[in-house]
C-alpha cells in the first residue's frame, strides 16, 4: 500500500472537494510524490463521504473516521454510535478519527459534553484494536492521559502545538506525534520542539484544507503541498530527504498498521 520513499499526508480533509476536484488533487500529489493520504472526517456525514471517496480512489486515499470535538452536537441521537462502528468496520477505515478535545476557542462546546465522545469514540477503536487520531489543541497532556487511563496502546496526535513537556508525556506512552506545515512557518516553537520528537515517532500531514506550509501560508492547504513541510522537516532534523522519507512511511505503517492488511 505504502510505497518507499513516497510521502503519506496522515491527515488531510477531502470530503468537500467534487469527484473532478479530487481527482485532480490526487494527481498532484502523485507527481509531488505524495503516495497515500489519510482522508480524515469530522461527523458521521462527513465520514460516509470520505468512505465513498476512499472507494473510488482506492490505491491513493485510506479513512479515519469519527466525529470532532466541534461537531459532537450535530450527533445528540442514540444511533451514531451504531453507525460509527459499522464504518470503523469498513476495509478503507485505516483509524478512528479526527477525535478529541479542544479548549481554545468558546464556541465549541464545553469540555464536559466534548469528553464522553471522545471517551466512547476512543473505546470503540480500542474493541476495534485499530489505531486513534486525536485532536487535542489546548489539551495535549490531558487528552493523552485520557488514552493513558483507557488503554489505547496506537494513537496518533495530529497537528501537534503543543509545548515539551506534553510531547514528552505523549512519547513515554508510545504515542506519535504528527507536525503540519505549522513548522515552516518561522516564529513556530516547533521548529526547535521537532527535533525533540524521537524520529521513530514522527509523523507529517497538511490537515488540508487548513495550514498551508510557506511559501504558501495563508492560501487554502492541499495534500501536495505536504513537499514543503516534508522539505523543512528534514532541514530541521538535519536528514536528507530519501531517509526521512523511508523513515516516516516505516512509523505510517506501524502507527496505521491496517494499512498492511
Amino acid at each position: 500500500m505504502i510505497t518507499n520513499r513516497a510521502w503519506v499526508d496522515t491527515h488531510a480533509h477531502l470530503y468537500a472537494l467534487p469527484h473532478n476536484v479530487l481527482e485532480d488533487t490526487i494527481a498532484d500529489c502523485v507527481s509531488c510524490g505524495v503516495g497515500l493520504i489519510i482522508n480524515t472526517s469530522v461527523s458521521i456525514d462527513t465520514a460516509q463521504i470520505v468512505l465513498e471517496q476512499c472507494s473510488a480512489f482506492p490505491n491513493h486515499l485510506r479513512a479515519a473516521v469519527g466525529v470532532s470535538p466541534f461537531y459532537i452536537n450535530n450527533h445528540q441521537n442514540e444511533f451514531w454510535v451504531e453507525q460509527l462502528k459499522k464504518m470503523i468496520d469498513d476495509p478503507f477505515t485505516a483509524a478512528v478519527g479526527e477525535i478529541g478535545l479542544d479548549c481554545t476557542n468558546p464556541t465549541y462546546p464545553p469540555l464536559e459534553e466534548q469528553t464522553p465522545f471522545f471517551e466512547k469514540q476512543l473505546e470503540l477503536a480500542i474493541q476495534a484494536k485499530t489505531t486513534a487520531i486525536v485532536h487535542s489543541r489546548g489539551m495535549e497532556k490531558q487528552t493523552a492521559k485520557i488514552c493513558r487511563s483507557m488503554g489505547a496502546s496506537k494513537v496518533i496526535f495530529h497537528c501537534f502545538t503543543g509545548d515539551r513537556e506534553a510531547a514528552e508525556y505523549i512519547i513515554e506512552n508510545g504515542y506519535y506525534i504528527s507536525v503540519s506545515g505549522i513548522i515552516t512557518y518561522k516564529n513556530s516553537h516547533l521548529r526547535d520542539l521537532i527535533s525533540f520528537i524521537p524520529i521513530d515517532k514522527l509523523l507529517i500531514e497538511t490537515d488540508s484544507p487548513y495550514l498551508a506550509p510557506a511559501p504558501h501560508r495563508g492560501k487554502k492547504n492541499n495534500p501536495a503541498m505536504l513537499v514543503h513541510t516534508a522539505k523543512e522537516a528534514a532541514r530541521l532534523l538535519e536528514v536528507e530527504e530519501s531517509y526521512l522519507a523511508e523513515i516516516l512511511t516505516k512509523n505510517c505503517t506501524k502507527a496505521l498498521d491496517r494499512l498492511n492488511s
